[in-house]
């Protein structure tokens, strides 16, 4: 695996398509080969602390690539490779998340635009809902079971517990 960062704005479109040409970083197949791409002008900016955020985040994409269908929700992509990338950061989910502070609403489903970095905060937020539930263990076992299917059964996340969770947590 390799992480490319593109010369020039063309370079990047040329590697991850122009929709995705507006995040920070992307995790890619190409063939065989698997590369995390870095958006220069939006990782410019980032913190230490960030960037191994960002860089774990799509490191985990690739690692789960095989196990995770193409039409798997994306908040349980998203939330684990977020959960993941968080892990022994020291931030609590207040720190890590704080759009959740302003608006709590049912399970995400805007990754693009104006709700995007909602969608991901709330989809982390879940698998630490569920870790508190079922321990470190169990979140992944529960990605690894529904990573490959394009739903999760309407009952395998209590959504009044996550939103009873985030006002304990959140406060």
């Amino acid at each position: 695996m390799d992480v490319v960062i593109p010369a020039s704005d063309a370079e990047l479109v040329s590697l991850v398509g122009p929709a995705f040409k507006d995040m920070a970083g992307i995790a890619i197949r190409d063939g065989a080969a698997q590369r995390v791409v870095l958006n220069r002008v939006r990782a410019a900016p980032l913190s230490d602390l960030e960037l191994g955020v960002l860089l774990r985040h799509e490191i985990t994409h690739v690692a789960t690539r095989d196990q995770t269908s193409d039409s798997a929700p994306l908040w349980l992509v998203e939330g684990f490779a977020d959960w993941v990338a968080f892990r022994g950061t020291g931030l609590g989910l207040r720190e890590a998340a704080p759009l959740l502070t302003a608006e709590v609403s049912g399970l995400p489903t805007d990754f693009s635009g104006p709700g995007r970095d909602l969608a991901y905060q709330q989809a982390y937020s879940i698998m630490v809902f569920l870790q508190s539930r079922l321990g470190e263990r169990g979140v992944v076992e529960f990605f690894l079971k529904n990573a490959s299917r394009s739903g999760v059964d309407a009952g395998a996340v209590d959504v009044a517990g996550w939103r009873e969770f985030l006002r304990t947590a959140i406060g």
